[in-house]
């Protein structure tokens, strides 16, 4: 809960999607006013809104808080972020975007949450790391005490680091979230069971907890089975076969370099 005398007590949020939604209730449950919700996504926004027992408003400029989280798809973001007075603290929460993009810098501040947020998942405040960069050692201050509050760990800093931390993101969430697709569609394709794959699933994930990915590697690439690899190639076609070959020889070399 919100310590006595923390100088951030209000928030409003501009935003209405996965993101947006998972901060809004951490940071209601946490104890803090939300003030406003704005979202272009009326029907969403206002969903939200009500959730966190807060007003819609049908312009981010009518918002007023201690402080304003943008939330939105990293297009939006500038453009948002200045279309506030200077006097506005404001934060957003994209990977991507150089704080050197923001206009006014000294009421301005990132507050990247390193995780992925879904539909339908509740996560905790301690599942989720912040990355914060700001400009002054007041605002820095200030959001450290937030994630005190919450319960966030966190860490500073800057965007070129962050940059990199969101690429690496991205091969570890996103592209092996699509490899999994890739399973279940060939399963799919060939009628398959897709039950029968969920306890090497769960393992694959589970062994990498005390095992790094190199020394979790296993399958015919690393083995450097050719025969096997054209015999699976042959199954395959299209794009789904583009990627098989791929990765197979980025796994070939990066374990025939380590002989």
């Amino acid at each position: 809960m919100i310590r006595a005398g923390s100088e951030i007590t209000s928030v409003a949020f501009v935003g209405s999607g996965k993101v947006a939604t998972g901060f809004a209730n951490l940071f209601h449950d946490a104890g803090f006013t939300i003030t406003g919700i704005y979202s272009r996504n009326i029907e969403t926004g206002r969903a939200l809104a009500a959730k966190v027992e807060a007003p819609f408003f049908d312009s981010a400029k009518e918002l007023k808080a201690d402080l304003i989280l943008v939330a939105v798809a990293d297009q939006h973001v500038i453009e948002l972020v200045n279309s506030f007075s200077v006097k506005q603290l404001v934060v957003y929460s994209a990977g991507s975007i150089s704080l050197d993009a923001i206009e006014d810098k000294k009421s301005r501040a990132v507050f990247y949450p390193l995780q992925t947020f879904t539909e339908g998942r509740n996560l905790k405040a301690d599942e989720i790391p912040i990355l914060l960069e700001a400009t002054t050692k007041t605002l820095k201050r200030k959001l450290e005490a937030i994630c005190e509050d919450i319960g966030f760990s966190f860490q500073h800093c800057d965007s070129e680091k962050r940059k990199k931390i969101h690429l690496s993101a991205v091969f570890l969430n996103n592209f092996v979230n699509h490899l999994v697709y890739i399973s279940q569609e060939e399963a799919n394709k060939n009628k398959l069971d897709w039950s029968l794959f969920q306890p090497l699933l769960n393992e694959t994930f589970e062994k990498l907890k005390t095992l790094s990915p190199f020394e979790a590697q296993t399958g015919p690439a690393k083995r450097n089975d050719r025969l096997i690899i054209e015999n699976h190639l042959s199954y395959l076609e299209g794009r789904n076969k583009e990627i098989y070959k791929l990765l197979s020889q980025n796994i070939i070399e990066t374990y025939s370099k380590n002989d």
